[in-house]
């Protein structure tokens, strides 16, 4: 007897969720902006203008003990740290909120890659660009510029400053000087090396693509950390993918049984 199509539209269901893993969460003490230059911002977020200044580059954090739900993408981003106590390092996506020194927080970890929506930031109202546009325009960013293990002052400014227009620009194309979102140098000389970078976003030629996860708090900044792309000619899937698969296409199996036993029943 055939299966009806409620049957297979749970399966759909099952199969679609199957390859989705929780967000989960990771705790970190926010250490500071290094090496980092100066910036002024257009619009500046409130109550300040277009004339304060702020930090720009790379940003510094320490995993702390407290980790309420070390689950789904969290858990990739403490490996990559090396647990309690070890450094990650990103780039800030959140240009209206304030975060200090020394300051201890909890942050849901988003896989941009699989949920290019996860930050909130990457979706300002009236942009031409997708969330998902711009979460690629930031994978060929950081494949050509942004995995360097200790950069200058000038790149670290230059790539947060891209960072920044990425996230924030609502017009199509990409200018630290002009659209809905400017950038200006107020230390250093990192402007015209950003500019230079945001002409060329497409992915280079056979370099895997990075991970890149998003740091989301509703009260606090939001950051983005990049994590090298593994390249593989034989794809494996994630070991929580390949078990929730399998728990989903067993489980499917016993309704499939269950409902033909009573399709069978009742014919």
């Amino acid at each position: 007897m055939s299966v009806k199509w409620k049957t297979w539209a749970t399966v759909f269901l099952i199969l679609a969720c199957a390859g989705v893993a929780s967000a989960g969460s990771i705790g970190l003490q926010f250490i500071n902006d290094s090496p980092a230059r100066t910036c002024r911002m257009d619009p500046a977020p409130s109550p300040y203008n277009t004339s304060t200044q702020f930090y720009v580059g790379r940003s510094n954090f320490t995993v702390t003990a407290n980790q309420p739900d070390p689950t789904g993408a969290a858990v990739e981003l403490l490996t990559l740290a090396g647990g309690i106590g070890g450094s990650l390092h990103g780039y800030c996506i959140d240009t209206y909120q304030f975060i200090h020194n020394g300051q201890a927080d909890v942050w849901e970890v988003v896989n941009l890659n699989v949920d290019p929506s996860g930050a909130p930031t990457l979706s300002p109202t009236g942009a031409v660009k997708t969330a998902a546009q711009k979460v690629a325009d930031l994978q060929g960013l950081f494949a050509r510029h942004g995995l360097t293990a200790n950069p200058t002052a000038d790149q670290a400014a230059a790539m947060g400053a891209a960072v920044w227009e990425i996230v924030n620009e609502k017009t199509a194309t990409y200018s630290l000087s002009a659209g809905s979102f400017k950038v200006y140098e107020a230390s250093g000389t990192w402007a015209s090396m950003a500019s230079d970078w945001l002409t060329t976003l497409s992915m280079p030629a056979e370099t895997p693509t990075p991970i890149l996860y998003a740091l989301v708090n509703p009260v606090t900044q939001d950051f983005v950390i990049a994590m090298e792309g593994v390249k593989t000619d034989n794809p494996v899937p994630e070991p929580f993918t390949m078990l929730t698969a399998s728990l989903a296409i067993g489980g499917l199996g016993i309704y499939v049984r269950r409902r033909s036993g009573r399709n069978g029943l009742a014919g």
